[in-house]
């Protein structure tokens, strides 16, 4: 696969992802729990995988299936910091901030490989992390809220994943390591929804209710299964600060979505929010500051 397509998945899993932010907080606000929501997303994730690349996960090595259960625990704390934080926020807030990941990506390359951090990437993530500043902050009385913090710390953990991921999936099968990260994700869904309080009720006799449940499901097959198999795939193609980049073009998608269609507020920070983030994006993307630097 040529880089340039691997782009245009990346992308689109970062479409796929920002629509389903809605998606979520509507499921959110109408009774579920978001330990429910992850339940039934990743099991239909892990049910689709399983079905259809069997006959590699029956053929996998004690490797990769490590690598995939390592892979997922990262993925989990991912998912359940930042749903549980767009339990207490808004979409746009919440998809917004999970671009922290492009602030973040950079340090834990440096850590993990001690690398030299080129300007131009120290550059875009003071620009994205401006921009998370302006739709988080509460400048009137410095504060941060809660679902905010909550979901800062899922990028955090989503940083983690997308680094490893992009060395691993370039040395093993990345269906099967890819089913093994949703394994022990619905291993670990499916103790905390026991945990805090079963499983969603659903009333097959209103449409109100087990529409919650058909959203859940199909939330789990775009957003669970087959964008993050366009992100294993893409990653596979491409280098983890790139990904990371295109990725989060789902905190771009999210908020307008929101706006459109959840009737999340609008004001002039989340406006300058979104151009600073886009304005990171593309910055990363871009060799104009690394040139400029370097007369």
């Amino acid at each position: 696969m040529n880089r340039n397509l691997a782009r245009i998945i990346l992308t689109t899993a970062g479409l796929i992802w920002g629509i389903g932010f809605i998606g979520n907080k509507y499921i959110l606000d109408n009774g579920w729990n978001d330990s429910q929501l992850l339940f039934v997303r990743f099991l239909t994730a892990t049910i689709f995988i399983f079905i259809i690349y069997h006959k590699r996960i029956l053929n996998s090595n004690a490797y990769v299936i490590k690598s995939g259960l390592f892979l997922g625990v990262f993925l989990y704390l991912g998912f359940l910091f930042q749903t549980w934080g767009l339990v207490h926020t808004n979409p746009s807030n919440n998809a917004l901030i999970t671009a922290g990941y492009i602030v973040l990506m950079p340090l834990i390359i440096f850590v993990f490989e001690r690398t030299t951090i080129p300007k131009k990437t120290i550059i875009a993530g003071a620009v994205t992390l401006l921009g998370i500043s302006l739709i988080t902050v509460d400048f009137r009385e410095l504060t941060v809220s809660f679902g905010d913090s909550l979901t800062f710390i899922g990028a955090f953990f989503y940083a983690i994943h997308i680094y490893f991921l992009g060395k691993l999936s370039k040395k093993v099968d990345l269906f099967v390591l890819m089913a093994f990260q949703l394994l022990i994700f619905s291993f670990f869904a499916t103790i905390m929804m026991l945990f805090r309080g079963g499983l969603p009720s659903v009333n097959f006799s209103s449409f109100d209710s087990y529409k919650l449940l058909i959203l859940a499901i199909v939330i789990g097959f775009f957003g669970s299964f087959l964008a993050f198999l366009f992100q294993s795939i893409g990653q596979k193609n491409t280098n983890e600060e790139e990904a990371a980049i295109l990725i989060s073009t789902e905190s771009l998608f999210g908020p307008i979505f929101a706006i459109l269609f959840y009737n999340d507020p609008f004001n002039m920070f989340l406006l300058f929010g979104i151009l600073l983030v886009f304005l990171g994006i593309v910055l990363s993307e871009t060799t104009f500051i690394q040139n400029y630097f370097s007369k």
